[in-house]
């Protein structure tokens, strides 16, 4: 076998090692997706208020924000989609939990695209199905529905966590009307004191929040509801900001 032959087998092998070594990265490379900083993947919890008051910013407001947050998915994301309902806590059941398709130099380009377009297609025929009832339920059991995103996110640990709230944020149980009552500071310390006395606060650490559909009769209203959400959520050791608060979802993870 002569030098020239022996140099070509050299770099073949060389090649091929260096192929295995880095799959994901060369497989990027070879697609020419590789991305000049590798963005990690969220797990990203969205929770839709069902309340019959809701039936109109179903179709509207949480619509659009639902659209803002589908083109922003990335390969990896889990997706998550449940609703908040009078019995959230007892008889949760998602209507999605999906997992974004990331590529890999063991499944070829067209298989990739076919994956993730059945995905993404899964993700947006369950979601306009939900959005789409029009048969509200009476009551909005917001609180109760956060110890569930607790429950979802304490398996996450290489995922950030996003938690959407697509509900005007009018707490509406037996125990709690925020509609009704005065939401006044010695309110929100009353219904946080018992929460935490109880075992009720989640642990939502980690985790950022926003709201899209919050709603009230007038401003003052508003501002007390949001002021409420504001302490909850610390106490819950969530990054939440008045920023990601409001009745339309102005943007998604962009300097948010």
């Amino acid at each position: 076998m002569n030098r020239r032959r022996i140099k070509l087998l050299g770099l073949i092998l060389l090649s091929t090692l260096l192929l295995l070594a880095h799959p994901d990265r060369n497989a990027e490379a070879f697609w020419g997706c590789a991305q000049k900083e590798k963005t990690p993947a969220r797990v990203i919890v969205i929770f839709v208020d069902m309340s019959a008051s809701a039936n109109r910013a179903r179709r509207t407001v949480y619509n659009k924000a639902f659209e803002m947050i589908y083109q922003d998915l990335r390969q990896g994301d889990r997706v998550m989609v449940g609703t908040i309902t009078s019995r959230s806590y007892i008889d949760f059941k998602p209507a999605v939990d999906v997992e974004i398709p990331k590529k890999s130099v063991w499944v070829n380009r067209i298989q990739f695209e076919r994956n993730l377009s059945g995905t993404k297609e899964k993700i947006r025929m369950e979601v306009n199905r939900l959005l789409s009832k029009k048969q509200g339920t009476q009551r909005t059991e917001i609180l109760n529905s956060l110890n569930i995103a607790d429950t979802i996110f304490h398996d996450e640990k290489k995922r950030e966590k996003i938690l959407v709230l697509l509900s005007d944020m009018i707490q509406d149980s037996k125990e709690y009307n925020f509609e009704r009552s005065k939401v006044t500071k010695s309110y929100i310390n009353k219904v946080v004191n018992y929460r935490q006395k109880n075992n009720l606060i989640p642990n939502l650490t980690g985790s950022k929040v926003y709201v899209a559909g919050a709603s009230a009769a007038d401003s003052n209203k508003y501002r007390s509801i949001e002021n409420f959400w504001t302490i909850y959520f610390k106490k819950c050791g969530a990054d939440f900001s008045h920023h990601r608060y409001g009745h339309t979802l102005i943007s998604f993870e962009k300097g948010s």
